[in-house]
């Protein structure tokens, strides 16, 4: 699994998972809560970028790949 990473003006962290080419589960990070999640991960796996997403998600949600929404503050 791979991570594209877009940090966004506001300072949030909108992550993309890609598995095989597919996208998978797209979640929204703050700073910290990014710092928290990428700590077990390789680099190698997570490509960064500067960037903008319209996709409405706030810190902490998580949209999965069928479109479901929820939220998990651990996230934040």
């Amino acid at each position: 699994m791979h991570f594209y990473v877009f940090r966004t003006k506001d300072g949030l962290y909108h992550v993309q998972n890609v598995v095989m080419g597919r996208l998978g589960q797209h979640h929204v990070h703050t700073e910290e809560g990014f710092k928290r999640w990428a700590k077990g991960i390789p680099e190698r796996l997570i490509h960064m970028m500067m960037g903008e997403c319209n996709c409405g998600l706030r810190p902490g949600d998580v949209m999965e790949y069928n479109g479901k929404v929820w939220h998990n503050p651990e996230f934040e």
